[in-house]
């Protein structure tokens, strides 16, 4: 069967239903991680980072012009990197091979010399491929995608330019003790760093402390771009309703925010996409009761040294409290913070971002 690639005009409703309708022919509700009001923002050009960047759509159709794959390739200004997002296709490698030469000639065209995906247009809204672990649903925040994605980079010659891993780990027993995490916990609250919890009356105000810190330590991380703080927290507005307040952990010193570890409950693929009554329902019982939590952002300015410890012990004791089980998600491979609590870990996921020369 023979595959052509359209990069479609934004202004084409008809192109833009059927990019915003595909993934639900390839996955199963519960599966399902598509925000279809960000791609569509994205697409027409009026999502909160939309002036960054530039989009090309493109769908692949058959010979009986029925939808076979998508992908949106982002180009930043100045940017010799492009990136390919937004990716579903048909299990079909021609139709995969006529996806990624479309984007390919498109962004040598604008003069990129490198590909880089799975980026979703930008660090802040999601990159990075899903690689094992295809029997369990997708937590909260996790990339979520179909098991021969993989292949598919591979055989179009990408090759791993990162790989990342989240940790899945049982219920703590409360006999549990990390000594070393406990002396640093004692050892900072001793000098004189309170660990709070976020509250409701200042959110706001700690939302901004996260980004200060956030911007600052997670700017070496691979596909990362400065945006601004009101930005961040149109982004992020949503946790105000989303956090177990107990969950988010900030560090102070003399006041001052020097580090945070953010966690939310696992509300599976509920908080993708359209919040319906059913969602809302679910999210509700889901946030009373969590049985599993999914360890976020984690973050400690460099000269504190010890502190990130020290807030993955407090975070332990509160679940060990609500004998959860939880995941520390997304980890670099390689940092230490990987390494927190191994003892604990009963499944490893594993990710992956791919990089093509061009």
């Amino acid at each position: 069967m023979k595959f052509k690639a359209v990069n479609f005009d934004t202004q084409d409703k008809k192109s833009v239903r059927r990019f915003l309708r595909f993934p639900a022919k390839l996955y199963t509700k519960k599966q399902l991680t598509q925000d279809p009001a960000t791609e569509k923002a994205i697409l027409r050009g009026r999502h909160t980072l939309s002036h960054y960047f530039s989009v090309y759509p493109f769908l692949v159709y058959d010979e009986k012009r029925n939808v076979a794959g998508r992908c949106i390739l982002t180009v930043y200004p100045g940017s010799a990197c492009a990136y390919i997002g937004f990716f579903e296709c048909i299990d079909n490698s021609a139709a995969a091979r006529c996806i990624f030469r479309a984007a390919e000639a498109k962004a040598k065209k604008l003069g990129c010399t490198s590909l880089v995906g799975p980026v979703d247009a930008s660090f802040w809204i999601g990159y990075r491929l899903k690689t094992n672990c295809f029997d369990k649903l997708p937590y909260t925040g996790e990339p979520y995608n179909l098991p021969y994605y993989e292949q598919f980079f591979l055989e179009n010659g990408f090759g791993v330019s990162g790989e990342y891993v989240s940790n899945r780990y049982g219920k703590i027993p409360p006999s549990f003790l990390n000594r070393r995490n406990v002396r640093r916990l004692q050892h900072f609250t001793e000098n004189g760093y309170s660990i709070c919890s976020l509250e409701k009356e200042t959110f706001d105000k700690s939302l901004r402390e996260i980004y200060r810190l956030l911007i600052s330590l997670y700017s070496d991380f691979q596909t990362f771009s400065h945006i601004t703080e009101d930005e961040f927290c149109a982004l992020y507005r949503s946790m105000r309703f989303a956090a177990d307040y107990r969950m988010v952990k900030i560090a102070y010193q003399n006041g001052r925010a020097v580090g945070f570890f953010v966690t939310l409950p696992n509300y599976g693929n509920a908080s993708s996409g359209r919040l319906t009554p059913l969602k809302l329902l679910h999210i509700l019982k889901v946030k009373k009761a969590p049985e599993d939590y999914i360890l976020l952002y984690l973050g400690t300015e460099p000269e504190h040294l010890g502190l990130g410890k020290a807030l993955s012990e407090c975070l332990l004791r509160e679940i060990c409290k609500k004998q959860a089980f939880s995941v520390g998600a997304l980890i670099r491979k390689g940092k230490v913070t990987g390494s927190y609590f191994n003892q604990l870990i009963e499944e490893q996921y594993t990710y992956a971002l791919y990089e093509k020369k061009l």
